[in-house]
């Protein structure tokens, strides 16, 4: 388990972002897959309608529970946006936030996010319900899960 002390978490501010995204209630063991089959759905319509990409992939987190997540997958986008179907536009906010860098399987995401949380109590930060990551690289560029990047990104009041 990962220790808060170990990581280096902090408090910046973002910039609001447009970007298109497709947002599903997902079971969570099926995320990786639905984020898989999105991401393709996605590069199909970014390919079609000539869109440009202006940052790395990223999936914000609306709420959870043990059973089933409201995810919402998609790039940051130039231009103003325009979707289409299921391809809707959206914003990622401009806003103070604790972030974080996790290095390895996705699967251990929850180890930092945990870390997060706990410095967040620690420094008297009430977490926010919604939360987003990006994905600086992954299985597309690089073979091995223990180095995959993913910025993490968790509002508070």
């Amino acid at each position: 388990m990962l220790d808060f002390m170990t990581l280096d978490i902090k408090i910046i501010e973002t910039k609001p972002e447009h970007g298109l995204s497709i947002r599903e209630i997902v079971p969570n063991d099926q995320i990786g897959q639905k984020m898989g089959q999105v991401f393709g759905e996605l590069m199909a319509h970014f390919g079609k309608n000539r869109v440009v990409m202006a940052g790395p992939p990223f999936a914000m987190y609306h709420s959870y529970d043990s059973e089933k997540t409201d995810m919402e997958v998609g790039f940051p986008v130039t231009g103003a946006p325009k979707g289409d179907g299921r391809v809707k536009p959206c914003a990622l906010p401009g806003r103070k936030v604790v972030t974080a860098t996790h290095v390895g399987p996705y699967e251990k995401v929850v180890e930092t996010y945990t870390a997060m949380q706990k410095w967040m109590e620690a420094k008297g930060l009430k977490p926010d319900k919604v939360m987003w990551e990006r994905y600086m690289n992954g299985p597309d560029t690089v073979k091995d899960p223990s180095e995959y990047v993913t910025q993490l990104f968790w509002p508070f009041e």
